[in-house]
């Protein structure tokens, strides 16, 4: 192979990768729901990771239940960023949230952040 068609062949392996993580993360997120929110989820989806700030000191969980187990509990006033939500099944919505800590070797966390905990629309 030259090296030209390697670096084509690459960039179409990268995004059929991002293309699968994308379709299949929150189907995966929404299977860890151990409370089961049921057939009545709606989810609704962002372009585009959209920034907002936690309003409080509540936590990111596992899924999008009161009951699931923390993922991260980020400080009140912190940036997370929120690719799309979902309604569980007493009809609260949750953002899908990526937050980014530490300095020079940062950590990703992902999970979901009950609406009431950022500044987004609720």
């Amino acid at each position: 192979m030259r090296f030209r068609e390697k670096i084509v062949a690459g960039a179409m392996g990268t995004a059929a990768l991002t293309m699968m993580f994308a379709t299949t993360s929150p189907t995966a997120s929404a299977a860890a729901d151990r409370n089961s929110p049921g057939s009545d989820t709606r989810e609704a989806s962002a372009a585009a990771w959209t920034p907002t700030t936690t309003l409080n000191n509540g936590p990111i969980r596992e899924c999008y239940a009161a009951g699931c187990a923390e993922v991260w509990r980020p400080g009140p006033g912190e940036t997370v960023r929120w690719s799309h939500y979902a309604y569980n099944s007493s009809g609260n919505r949750w953002y899908y949230v990526q937050y980014v800590v530490g300095n020079g070797t940062p950590h990703t966390f992902y999970g979901w952040i009950y609406c009431g905990n950022v500044a987004a629309p609720c």
